[in-house]
């Protein structure tokens, strides 16, 4: 968890604000209002004022802060953020920087203990969740094991040739939590995915190279094959990866780079 004191830093916030408004490459960081509290006013025309602009800016950094805030767990009087924010702007803060600093590099210490703990919370659900829906899945008739642990079951060979762990594939896939929370899926997006076998996680490069061109397979892929302890953050509407997930895909494999790509039978 990055540190909430470096977070806070009013300079350097209101210029990662503002940079934020003036980067239109990056959308994956972009962040928005709640839906109950967000503007949703489509029409862009303001008019271009000294008022405006400094609403703007004051939008801008409001935004940022309440969203960081957000994702890192953090629940803070806002009246107080607030009344801090204005005080501290016309030099009318109750407290010196020295006692800022000791304040916020308290309350630093005491969200790095509760993001330890709610990790470990996850962890510990994460763990229990993937080791029961394994167990489960393992007990099919039509699943099969490899020696790492890689749990799959071929819903369809494929007609076409086998990739190898050097091969650049083209997939359509869907990707789900134990408890069938979808948290990536090209489906979704529109059109397949084209990567190195080498450059995914270990199950994929495994798991693919079961089935040739047109075959379709489900992988269960247990944590150490997969990210391990790692979180991953929700993204737009799909879930995030809670830290030491089994996650579960669906994997067609239209193609390989260089051969002729070959729609799988429907």
């Amino acid at each position: 968890m990055k540190s909430l004191l470096k977070m806070t830093l009013i300079g350097s916030a209101i210029v990662l604000a503002l940079a934020g408004c003036d980067d239109k490459k990056d959308n994956t960081t972009s962040t928005t209002a709640p839906a109950a509290t967000q503007n949703t006013n489509t029409d862009t025309t303001v008019e271009i004022n000294a008022e405006n602009e400094a609403y703007a800016v004051g939008a801008s950094f409001g935004n940022y802060l309440k969203n960081n805030l957000e994702k890192g767990h953090v629940t803070l009087n806002s009246d107080e953020v607030i009344k801090g924010f204005s005080d501290g702007f016309y030099d009318k803060a109750k407290f010196n920087q020295q006692q800022i600093q000791y304040v916020l590099t308290e309350l630093d210490k005491r969200l790095q203990t509760e993001a330890k703990e709610r990790f470990e919370t996850e962890k510990s659900t994460s763990v229990a969740a993937g080791d029961k829906f394994r167990a489960d899945f393992a007990q099919q008739p039509t699943t099969k094991q490899t020696e790492s642990g890689l749990l799959y079951e071929v819903i369809d060979e494929g007609t076409g040739k086998h990739p190898t762990a050097d091969d650049t594939v083209i997939v359509h896939y869907t990707g789900t939590l134990v408890d069938g929370k979808k948290f990536d899926s090209s489906y979704d997006r529109g059109e397949p995915t084209k990567f190195p076998l080498k450059g995914v996680i270990a199950g994929w490069t495994e798991g693919i190279q079961l089935i040739g061109v047109g075959g379709k397979i489900k992988l269960v892929v247990p944590p150490e094959l997969a990210y391990g302890d790692q979180e991953k953050p929700a993204f737009g509407d799909n879930a995030g990866i809670p830290p030491a997930s089994t996650l579960v895909f669906e994997v067609e494999l239209l193609g390989i780079e260089d051969s002729q790509p070959q729609q799988s039978a429907e």
